[in-house]
């Protein structure tokens, strides 16, 4: 079964989580990029980040790891850009979860175990790669905000 990306132009999920990768092989600091679970059947792209190279300054952590979640859906696709580290976990999600903060909603949590916090992501484009672009342009800003 050949299932369509909303906003795609006609990708499979294959090939978008495909597009997806490459896009994040070239991100400053990447390492390791990789589908999860496995390439046969990969439902997430993750690359582990060294910090300091991504943000292009000192930084009081060493390394992150970034996780790319699209699925494909007839009316708009689910997709995640999370960012995890020893400190923080934050992201971008696009789906259904959270209907009163819009179409995406930007969610924070620390490791103390308090309740992630959230509000409207603002990012209204369907392409997994576009979307991703978005999240790349402004998660170095959140990162820093994360400092210690």
């Amino acid at each position: 079964m050949v299932l369509f990306l909303a906003g795609g132009s006609g990708y499979t999920r294959r090939q978008g989580l495909r597009r997806l990768k490459e896009r994040l092989e070239n991100v400053p600091g990447a390492s390791n990029v990789r589908y999860e679970p496995s390439a046969i059947k990969p439902t997430a792209v993750v690359v582990d980040v060294d910090i300091e190279m991504f943000l292009e300054e000192p930084f009081p952590r060493d390394t992150g790891r970034l996780e790319v979640v699209w699925r494909p859906r007839e009316e708009t696709d689910l997709q995640r850009v999370q960012w995890i580290d020893d400190a923080i976990s934050l992201g971008w999600h696009k789906d259904r979860d959270h209907p009163d903060l819009g179409t995406t909603h930007f969610q924070w949590e620390t490791g103390d175990g308090t309740t992630p916090q959230r509000e409207p992501g603002h990012i209204e484009v369907e392409a997994p790669v576009s979307f991703l672009e978005i999240c790349l342009e402004r998660l170095p800003d959140r990162i820093r905000e994360t400092g210690d």
